[in-house]
Order: C-alpha cells, then structure tokens, then sequence
C-alpha cells in the first residue's frame, strides 16, 4: 500500500497517509488565499480513514464555508502551518494542504474550484474546473479522473 508523509514547517506536527488522495485540486476562493498568503490553494482530499498517523500539537480555527456548513482548520501552534481541515458537508473526508505533504509533486492538481475569484494570472487551465463551489457531481467527476490518472 502507498504511504505518504508530511510535516509542518517546524517539525512538530508530523502525520502519516496510508492509499492515494481522492483527488488534488486548486482552490481559488478568498479563503484559501488567506490561509496560505499566496494566490491559490492546493488541496489534497482523503478518506478519513486513511490518516494514518497524526501527531504533535494543534490549534483549531473554524469558519462557516459557503453551504453555511462549518470548515475546522487545524494549525501548528508554533509554526503557524495550517496543515488540515475538516468540512461538515464532506463527513468522513480530511483535507490536506498540499504543501505540508514530504512529496507533493507526485500529485497532479486535477481541477480548478471557484476560478471566478482567481487572479487572471493564476488559472492553470484544468480540464475539470467550477466557477464556484464544489457539488457533487464536481467531486464525483475529480473522483473518477483520479482513478483513471492514478
């Protein structure tokens, strides 16, 4: 089985993946470029079920996402790395920033979400993309691609 590991800048925060994402994407809302102080967001969506290992101190942030739903950030408390999340609409399901993985350039950014925020400059021309938030037929079809591509 594949294993994946990563960390936070620091070090104190370290975790285990066992199986592939369901799917990477980019996110371009105004959220995730806050969260990352950069023009996009790469995700990495799991099973929650396959979070091996999770260990080390955290803080949590939480805001109400689009659907009104909540969205649980988790963060280095020393670093200030935010390294995952959790959101109500998507039970049983973690998401991962893409840059704390050890190796994240073995994942391919299979789609775009919320492209009508990002910065002209930033689009990468994903086949799969949405003007705004996920549905589920988006979900499902990033789903899909990542067991073809896979």
């Amino acid at each position: 089985m594949e294993q994946y590991k990563g960390r936070c800048s620091c070090g104190s925060v370290r975790f285990e993946l066992g199986g592939r994402p369901l799917w990477t994407v980019v996110c371009h809302c105004n959220a995730c470029k806050k969260r990352t102080g950069s023009a996009f967001g790469l995700s990495v969506a799991v099973d929650a079920a396959s979070v091996k290992e999770f260990v080390g101190p955290t803080k949590t942030f939480i805001r109400m996402g689009d659907s009104g739903k909540a969205v649980r950030y988790e963060f280095c408390p020393t670093c200030g790395t935010t390294l995952r999340w959790h959101v109500a609409l998507i039970p049983n399901m973690v998401v991962f920033a893409g840059g704390v993985l050890d190796e994240v350039g073995q994942f391919e950014a299979l789609g775009e979400m919320y492209t009508n925020e990002a910065l002209p400059w930033a689009r990468l021309g994903c086949e799969l993309s949405r003007s705004g938030a996920p549905d589920d037929d988006f979900r499902n079809a990033m789903k899909e691609k990542a067991k073809s591509s896979g």
